[in-house]
């Protein structure tokens, strides 16, 4: 296997246990220290004493660059760490103590060099390990042969048993990682399946019958016409509430509300919603107020074309209603008074705001401002 750096969520749990596995080892190489201060006094307790010190500040920075994958499994890094393990694996020769003290420092390695490099890799660490306990065996006069094969024989079979246990957890993830992309691939055209029945049961339903009653109505363009955008907005209704991940879609009650004043006033409503959200009390009021704003372009502008454009922004939704009718002068009474009271009035009990801007002849528009929350 090639070196490679790590990647969620198989690497992340590796390094886990590298990290985990070192800090037992260095309890484990503690104790044996412990012990060897304690009752060897012709080991040369200045260099046991340091070799642990520097085991155990190693750890720690193994520990700090389990933080940063791609260092923790880079190629210089691993050596110097094989560095570390393999002089404390023959400190105890150079320390002349009776018996070894390294514990399962070295074993901690051949872990990290298994899951970060595979099996080959870790077995070329356990040769130069053992090759380290050959060497410093040669010079131990108290070190038999036996001993020595056990030390060469452990590092192997740890360097196969970790090996085998990455490469194995490493194709059992990607076995993982593939069933649930084929899942979701699945999943996937279930739902575009669905989707094309229902889109086809609304077609023949809804748009068949409605251009049946176009043609019967055939001589009334206006009639036509009216149908034909009821139409138009059913289907974008359709379409929105399909693609919306909202429940309760602030873009569907925008363009549903100018669909009802179409409906009830036979003027065409040029809706555009740029973005969309969850609705909720405070948004349902704005929506109350495009609609007010909506009916009185529809009574009073004398056109037949109105338009709402809405853009859903992270913290606030904005809504412009324009017409370009008879407009009014909002100083005087008349509709446009009422009109700036109802508006205004139900946003600003939300802390939101609106601009009614008009005059005779020029139409007439209408800004309509309100946060997502109540900030």
């Amino acid at each position: 296997m090639s070196w490679r750096s790590p990647a969620a969520p198989i690497d992340a749990a590796l390094r886990r246990v590298v990290v985990a596995f070192r800090l037992v080892a260095i309890v484990w190489m503690g104790a044996l220290v412990g012990a060897t201060l304690a009752t060897d006094p012709g080991a040369d307790h200045v260099l046991v004493g340091g070799t642990y010190a520097l085991a155990l500040a190693w750890t720690g920075i193994t520990m700090a660059h389990a933080l940063h994958p791609r260092w923790f499994s880079h190629p210089l890094w691993v050596a110097l760490d094989g560095l570390v393990a393999l002089w404390v694996s023959v400190s105890p020769f150079v320390a002349g103590a009776r018996d070894l003290f390294f514990g399962g420092y070295p074993l901690s390695w051949l872990l990290l060099v298994a899951c970060t490099a595979g099996l080959w890799a870790a077995l070329g660490g356990a040769t130069a390990l053992a090759a380290g306990q050959i060497i410093g065996s040669l010079g131990e006069a108290g070190r038999t042969a036996t001993q020595a094969a056990s030390d060469v024989g452990v590092f192997v079979t740890a360097a196969l048993v970790f090996g085998w246990a990455a490469a194995a957890l490493r194709r059992h993830d990607l076995a993982r990682a593939e069933a649930v992309a084929e899942l979701e691939v699945e999943q996937a055209a279930r739902q575009r399946a669905h989707d094309r029945a229902e889109i086809a049961a609304h077609l023949h339903d809804s748009v068949l019958q409605t251009l049946a009653l176009i043609q019967r109505h055939a001589e009334d363009p206006r009639r036509s016409a009216a149908l034909a955008r009821r139409q138009e907005r059913e289907l974008r209704e359709y379409l929105d509430q399909i693609s919306s991940p909202h429940a309760h879609s602030l873009r569907a009650a925008l363009r549903r509300t100018a669909g009802e004043v179409e409906d009830l006033f036979l003027v065409r409503v040029e809706a555009v919603v740029v973005g969309d959200c969850e609705t909720d009390e405070r948004l349902e009021a704005l929506v109350q107020a495009a609609h007010e704003a909506l009916v009185n372009a529809a009574k009073h502008s004398g056109v037949d074309a109105v338009s709402l454009f809405a853009e859903v922004g992270p913290a606030a939704v904005t809504v412009t209603v324009r017409d370009r009718g008879r407009g009014f002068n909002p100083g005087q009474p008349g509709p446009g008074r009422g009109l700036t009271e109802s508006i205004t009035g139900r946003l600003a009990h939300y802390g939101g705001t609106a601009v009614i801007r008009s005059a005779p002849g020029e139409g007439t528009e209408v800004n309509m401002h309100l946060g997502r929350d109540d900030g």
